[in-house]
C-alpha cells in the first residue's frame, strides 16, 4: 500500500522519528507536529494512524501541512499487509458471525451486518454493504474493545489493530494496554474522513487490550494483531530461498533403484 501524503511542499519521509515528547507515530517527520487532537506513547511504542501535522516554514509567512491517509478497503490495504501475507498477523473479520481467530475476545461492542470493509462480502466498490461489522453504538457507551490472551508462549501481541469508521465524525478515541492495564497509547480526534481508516499500535511490552470510544456510532472491522512484519524485502528474499531450494531438489541426481 501506498499511503497518501499530501503537503504544500513536497519531500521526502526517512523512517520513523518522535513528533512530540510523548508521542512517537508512523511516517511522521521530526519537525511536524499534530494539527489536532492528542498523540500519548509510552517508551518503544508507536501508533498507526491517519494524521494531519503541520510546520511553520522557517522565514516564510505560511505554515506548512501535511496529511497522511490510510484509506483501507481490502487486507492489502494494512500497513501490516507483509505480515499478513507471511501468517505472522492475524485477520478478524467477522464474515462467519463469530470471533474465533485464537486469543482474540470482543468485550465490548455488538456484532452487525451491513457497512464493513469493501472486500468482504466479495464485491468490491460496494463498500461492503453485505458484510459483517463490530458496532459501538448508544447501547454499548459508543464503545468497542477487543482483548487479547497470551499464546502457549505466554507472549501477548506485539502489534494489534483494526480499521474503523464514524460516519465522517471527528471525535473518535483510541488506546491501547499492557497485560497489566498500563495504557500503553492513546490518540484523539483521530477519524474525519469518512471511510474506513487504519489506526494500530505497536508495543514490544505487549498488549492486552484495545479501545476505541465514540459519542455516537463507531463501526470496527478487520481486527488484525500478531507478533511480527517482515521487513522490506523479507518476502521476496524467503521466496527466492524457496524457488532456489525448490531448483536444488529438482537438479538433485537420482538415486539408483535398490
Amino acid at each position: 500500500m501506498k499511503p497518501l501524503l499530501t503537503a504544500l511542499v513536497a519531500f521526502t519521509i526517512g523512517g520513523t522519528v518522535r513528533t512530540q515528547a510523548a508521542c512517537t507515530m508512523w511516517n511522521v517527520p521530526s519537525d511536524y507536529l499534530s494539527e489536532f487532537g492528542g498523540c500519548e506513547t509510552a517508551p518503544g511504542v508507536m501508533i498507526f494512524a491517519p494524521f494531519i501535522v503541520s510546520k511553520l516554514v522557517a522565514g516564510e509567512p505560511f505554515i506548512e501541512y501535511l496529511t497522511l491517509k490510510l484509506p483501507y478497503a481490502q487486507r492489502s490495504d494494512s500497513p501490516w499487509a507483509a505480515g499478513i501475507r507471511q501468517g505472522s498477523i492475524y485477520v478478524e473479520d467477522f464474515e462467519d458471525g463469530l470471533v474465533n481467530t485464537p486469543g482474540l475476545a470482543m468485550a465490548l461492542g455488538i456484532m452487525g451486518s451491513g457497512f464493513s470493509v469493501d472486500e468482504d462480502d466479495g464485491i468490491m466498490g460496494n463498500d461492503g454493504d453485505l458484510g459483517r461489522v463490530y458496532y459501538g453504538g448508544f447501547n454499548t457507551g459508543g464503545a468497542v474493545r477487543a482483548e487479547f490472551t497470551a499464546d502457549t508462549e505466554g507472549r501477548y501481541p506485539t502489534y494489534a489493530g483494526w480499521v474503523m469508521d464514524t460516519l465522517d465524525q471527528s471525535d473518535a478515541t483510541f488506546a491501547a494496554y499492557d497485560p497489566s492495564g498500563n495504557l500503553l497509547a492513546s490518540y484523539n480526534y483521530i477519524l474525519q474522513w469518512g471511510e474506513f481508516q487504519f489506526v494500530g499500535v505497536y508495543a514490544p511490552q505487549g498488549i492486552r487490550a484495545i479501545q476505541s470510544n465514540f459519542n455516537e456510532r463507531l463501526f470496527v472491522d478487520h481486527v488484525q494483531y500478531g507478533y511480527a512484519i517482515p521487513e522490506p524485502g523479507t518476502a521476496l528474499l524467503t521466496a527466492s530461498a524457496a524457488l532456489a531450494a525448490a531448483c536444488r531438489r529438482r537438479r538433485a541426481p537420482a538415486r539408483p533403484l535398490p
